[in-house]
């Protein structure tokens, strides 16, 4: 997989964004599924955690280059002989989505004092235990916080975690109260990497006051999330919309896609905005880079081999069955060596052709899904049934078209049947 960063979106991506936002608004959560999500989402995310525990995210190493001000404010650190930091400071940007740094007010320097770090959605750990392990200035205390109580579990239970130099504990950003193990205004930087966007629209503008009402004078907000028509929203499947760019994955945690400008406007209204940029970022897949000669080699060989195997064994089994008994193995040899390399030659020209019509159609339509191998199944079964005449053709392509359906199908329902279920939650009772 190679990455490319800065690049802009073309045509095609921009049709395919539409097609699937169009997608997306003509099938929505249904309307009396949508208030459990909305009711009690911790419990999602405890569900996620108790299943994952510190498994699933990585810990979040490229803080130093992307978030430099974390490590800015002191020479106590592991990395401090690595470091460069004016290269650090122009190139703190953002890997998926957008970033932003925002200031509140001015600050006074104060050497002796407690340099306090807080991460809002702090997970696992995975940001709070890479930043404690580079630091090791006695200044440094992190708080760390999250509404799921499971993931305040597994950051406790770490040998990592440090209660003289770290702080967890269970609280939600848009709840109408601060946490009362922090002390307002206090704050130096406020970390809000990959949580605003579990948070409902309705709920950020309580989230940003009590960013404010927590960071110091002169503190700064760092952020990072998701950008609108990242490759994430755009894999999203019918029924997963539960609002305006607000979605549901399988797993019922929700997610928001950001645009700059909402950003400005969210966080404008309390802080002073110093940087607010967003990186596209392009990733190819090698595998499917080939040339198109080379993936119709690459079929007709898979075909050639699935047929020479399979019409092998057939034939050898045949074989034997009609030799004489002492003879059977012999027989049943004899009639694979004969019989399995037509078969396989068979199967071959068949793939060649099926693949050909395919990459046609993708090119032709601009689009990847089922009705590609369809339409190629039909078109290549006709061709080869056309010297029989145009009945044979039509009812060779229309047995093409079916048997591709029905593969596509099966396809598509084992994926369904094997998805990770969101996990059913009541709504709340009514009062």
């Amino acid at each position: 997989m190679n990455v490319r960063d800065h690049v802009e979106p073309d045509d095609n991506h921009l049709k395919y964004a539409e097609e699937q936002i169009r997608l997306h608004h003509e099938h929505p959560v249904p309307e009396d599924e949508r208030e459990r999500y909305n009711a009690r989402p911790a419990e999602y995310w405890d569900s996620f955690y108790e299943n994952n525990k510190d498994k699933f995210f990585k810990d979040r190493h490229w803080l130093r280059v992307e978030f430099s001000d974390l490590f800015q404010w002191t020479d106590k650190r592991k990395s401090a002989s690595t470091d460069n930091d004016s290269s650090a400071c122009e190139e703190n940007r953002c890997g998926s989505g957008g970033s932003a740094a925002v200031q509140k007010g001015t600050a006074s320097e104060t050497s002796c004092e407690k340099f306090l770090i807080m991460e809002v959605g702090c997970g696992a750990g995975n940001t709070v235990f890479p930043l404690l392990d580079d630091i090791y200035d006695p200044r440094l205390f992190v708080y760390a916080c999250d509404y799921s109580s499971t993931a305040i579990d597994v950051v406790k239970s770490s040998k990592a975690y440090d209660e003289q130099r770290c702080s967890a504990f269970v609280w939600d950003l848009s709840s109408a109260e601060l946490p009362p193990q922090v002390e307002p205004e206090s704050v130096d930087i406020l970390l809000m990497i990959f949580v605003f966007s579990a948070l409902h629209p309705d709920q950020w503008i309580q989230a940003v006051e009590n960013a404010y009402k927590i960071v110091k004078p002169g503190g700064i907000v760092l952020f990072r999330d998701y950008g609108r028509n990242d490759l994430a929203q755009l894999r999203f499947k019918k029924s997963r919309l539960l609002a305006e760019n607000l979605y549901i994955r399988g797993d019922g945690t929700r997610v928001y896609f950001f645009t700059n400008s909402e950003l400005a406007e969210i966080f404008g209204r309390r802080f002073e905005v110093e940087q607010n940029a967003i990186d596209r970022r392009l990733l190819v897949n090698r595998k499917r880079e080939l040339k198109i000669p080379w993936v119709i080699l690459n079929d007709a060989g898979g075909a050639f081999a699935m047929g020479a195997i399979g019409g092998g064994v057939w034939h050898f089994i045949k074989g034997a069955r009609n030799s004489p008994f002492g003879e059977r193995f012999r027989g049943g040899a004899h009639a694979m060596r004969a019989r399995g390399p037509i078969i396989g030659g068979n199967f071959a020209v068949w793939g060649s052709m099926f693949s050909t019509f395919e990459c046609v159609l993708k090119g032709v339509r601009h689009k990847e899904d089922p009705w590609n191998a369809i339409g190629s199944g039909a078109i290549t079964g006709g061709i080869l049934a056309a010297r029989n005449g145009w009945r044979a053709a039509t009812v060779s392509a229309v047995f093409g078209g079916v048997l591709l359906a029905l593969i596509e199908g099966v396809g598509i329902a084992m994926s369904r049947a094997f998805a990770q279920q969101p996990p059913m939650i009541a709504p709340p009772p009514s009062s």
